[in-house]
């Protein structure tokens, strides 16, 4: 069986539905170096990337009616060429090498000569991680310089394959204890501070996309220019006149995933939290407050507006200010470096690790940008990628309104948090899947009269 001759390349001759798409790579690959093309095999395309997950995934759905999971003798030491895009001969990028890693169960048909079965995969970067472990010392780095060293000396990663590494600001001293590569750059990534922001924050993430290998803050990709702007469209409206360009920045579906959760919100830290660190050496400890009214007003967010309003409990007290909700307790070594006897003796302290800065923040942080979260569908765009920003136009449903209006609370920008290219042959069809959430408000909300005396006495009773 000549396993390279199976099928011939689908070819597209453009765009002329927004689900339109175009497939230039399907490839899979033995570990005894032989190709196979599957464009005629697949029922099902997914490609997922995410700002909380290290590497790109996937997985291909097949219908198999000559026994290949057999003669190819599967192992997970095989291989899977990826590249799909809109346009033939269009700007697509280059094929992408994934290993795969797994077959997922076998189903029938209702024919006994032919059985569905999905080949899941990964990026190489995440098996080899997991072969790898690293024990070595860092001295006196930027956390920004670990990563990219993680990356270039101990995976070996090509430099094209890196995309963007953020400076980090403060200099560290670390003894990596065996961890895996990708183990080391999340521990290392806790600590932390992007030198854009300074001190305000300590939200840098790690992931891959198409673009390759991402260390970014949170507040940098904030502030990125807006990719696109969707809108959600009336199903019965007629759109025969409706131009392509609108058609592809029309939502599909959507639905809000978390819209707001008060109790997650205390519980986690989010409006406010405490961290008391304690120095041994010193016998000394400090007590840090986040407050999340201080911290708005500086840092970066992707709307204007805060998410919450200055509601007292029956104590007098706003969510900002329950600090004790979230109490955490740390060694550390702050202002080490001030004491006239420890600073007089060479080496007797490290550098600071800037405790009371990372942990408070990044507490609050990472929820806090995922305070309101939706999932919407859109025509297929394969230049969309986990970590752009997007504008979600979404229309009041308020009655008593002659002109649409925008909702005041829910429409604004979104951060993408993942993607799922989705592409279905049979059918035609290339949606994406957009995960997205948002920090801030477009609009404020009111004060409120905390004397009013109607609401003073529901919360005493």
């Amino acid at each position: 069986m000549d396993i390279n001759s199976i099928n011939a390349p689908v070819e597209s001759p453009g765009v002329y539905f927004p689900q339109d798409y175009y497939l230039k790579t399907l490839n899979f690959l033995t570990a005894s170096g032989n190709r196979m093309e599957m464009k005629k095999l697949f029922r099902e395309l997914s490609y997922y990337e995410d700002i909380y997950t290290f590497t790109v995934s996937g997985y291909v759905k097949i219908e198999d009616s000559q026994g290949f999971i057999e003669s190819l003798q599967l192992t997970g030491n095989e291989y899977m060429e990826v590249n799909f895009g809109k346009l033939k001969n269009g700007p697509n990028k280059d094929d992408q090498l994934f290993r795969v890693y797994k077959v997922g169960n076998k189903e029938a048909t209702g024919n006994q000569n032919t059985h569905y079965y999905t080949l899941y995969f990964c990026s190489e970067e995440l098996i080899l991680s997991e072969q790898i472990k690293i024990s070595k010392s860092y001295k006196g780095m930027k956390i920004s310089d670990i990563v990219s060293d993680v990356l270039q000396s101990q995976l070996n990663v090509d430099d094209a394959k890196i995309n963007t590494v953020e400076e980090t600001t403060g200099l560290y001293d670390f003894i990596v204890p065996r961890f895996k590569p990708f183990e080391t750059i999340s521990w290392v990534s806790t600590y932390a501070r992007p030198k854009a922001t300074g001190t305000i924050g300590a939200d840098m993430l790690f992931f891959e996309t198409r673009e390759g290998f991402n260390f970014r803050s949170l507040q940098s990709m904030f502030q990125d220019d807006v990719y696109a702007t969707y809108k959600y469209q009336q199903k019965n409206l007629d759109d025969k006149e409706q131009p392509i360009q609108d058609k592809v920045t029309t939502v599909l579906e959507y639905e809000f995933t978390k819209t707001f959760d008060v109790v997650n919100d205390i519980s986690s830290g989010s409006f406010a939290n405490r961290l008391i660190t304690l120095d041994p050496t010193t016998r000394s400890f400090f007590t840090t407050d986040f407050d999340y009214d201080k911290f708005k007003d500086q840092a970066k967010s992707l709307n204007d507006n805060g998410v919450t309003n200055n509601l007292e409990n029956r104590f007098g007290k706003t969510l900002t200010q329950t600090s004790e909700a979230v109490t955490k307790l740390l060694a550390s070594n702050t202002n080490e470096a001030q004491n006239s006897y420890i600073k007089s003796k060479e080496g007797g302290f490290a550098k600071d690790i800037y405790a009371e800065t990372y942990v408070p923040q990044r507490t609050a942080q990472l929820n806090l940008a995922n305070y309101n979260m939706a999932k919407i569908s859109i025509p297929g765009d394969p230049g969309i990628s986990a970590g752009k920003v997007i504008e979600f136009d979404l229309m009041t449903i308020k009655p008593g309104t002659k002109a649409r209006e925008l909702d005041r609370f829910y429409s604004g920008k979104y951060l993408v948090t993942a993607v799922r290219h989705v592409i279905q042959p049979i059918s035609g069809s290339y949606q994406t899947i957009l995960e997205i959430a948002k920090d801030s408000s477009r609009t404020q909300f009111e004060t409120v009269d905390n004397s009013n005396s109607v609401w003073k006495d529901s919360i005493n009773s």
